[in-house]
């Protein structure tokens, strides 16, 4: 597993970005890493100038880099952490994944926003676009930054991405706990005229299929050294029982792997969507 190297970082100018930028500078100083900070201005279309009469909107972009660089003085006092900040026109999920590629980052870490008063917290439309398209590994902060990650909790399938994201997140978070969770659904009886097969024999399935999930996961968390493995029952539907699971407990991140950039459809499943959107503590989708 290469070593963290360049982290590119999407914020606003709010308040809220401070924890963003405290995420993304504790794993940059765990790891030695560098910070692309990137700041997309997205001009509203009705402040265009046009013929009748609307005056030019100037951007002052030196004065945001301003503000972006005077809170990273108050957050970065050791000055252990050396970055770059780039603020331009264009839309932010354009912007963010042209400075992966030109910075060659090797993560990038976003902001998720409040949708309540109660600060439950929900996806925008520029992170579902980045998460979308990205290719890399993209951090999701949903909470505040007050510590490093203690608690870290991967949902798997037991395939190679899984294991993937699981060593990835093993490697810059050195000194976390990692759990690993597996929801089993189990096959439920059926009244007639759906019924395929009788009860008994939906008994033996289920028996059979988790011990074979627990077969697995025994295998699994040793090839990624992690001591703790669950496998849980998923009942009528596995999503909604992983993360009532993981809101119960006193997780700080969940790393979900996925399979591909070509959809949400691809990663883990539909599991990574799912989590991203209901997840109450921070996430981070892995792709490889």
């Amino acid at each position: 597993m290469r070593k963290l190297k360049r982290i590119v970082v999407g914020i606003d100018i709010s308040e809220k970005s401070d924890n963003v930028l405290k995420r993304a500078l504790m794993i940059a100083k765990e790891n030695e890493a560098e910070l692309f900070i990137a700041h997309a201005v997205e001009t509203p279309w009705l402040s265009v100038p046009s013929y009748f009469g609307s005056k030019e909107l100037v951007i002052d972009i030196e004065g945001i880099k301003q503000t972006i660089e005077k809170k990273l003085k108050t957050l970065n006092k050791d000055n252990k952490v050396s970055y770059m900040i780039y603020v331009k026109e264009d839309d932010a999920d354009s912007l963010l994944l042209c400075a992966a590629k030109w910075f060659k980052a090797d993560m990038m870490v976003l902001g998720a926003h409040s949708k309540t008063k109660d600060r439950k917290r929900f996806l925008g439309s520029i992170i579902q676009k980045v998460v979308h398209q990205s290719h890399l590994p993209v951090l999701v902060v949903k909470n505040n930054a007050k510590e490093v990650y203690k608690n870290i909790v991967a949902p798997t399938d037991f395939q190679v991405q899984s294991k993937q994201s699981i060593l990835f997140v093993k490697n810059i978070f050195p000194r976390s706990k990692i759990d690993i969770v597996n929801a089993f659904e189990t096959v439920y009886i059926m009244e007639a005229p759906y019924a395929t097969m009788g009860g008994p024999d939906i008994l033996e399935y289920n028996t059979v299929a988790i011990a074979s999930a627990k077969k697995e996961m025994k295998k699994f968390i040793k090839e990624v050294s992690v001591k703790k493995g669950n496998v849980i029952d998923g009942e009528f539907d596995s999503k909604a029982a992983l993360v009532n699971y993981i809101n119960k407990d006193s997780y700080d991140l969940v790393v979900v792997g996925s399979r591909s950039n070509t959809g949400y459809g691809s990663l883990l499943g539909s599991v990574a969507a799912y989590t991203l959107r209901e997840m109450s503590c921070d996430v981070l989708v892995y792709v490889p």
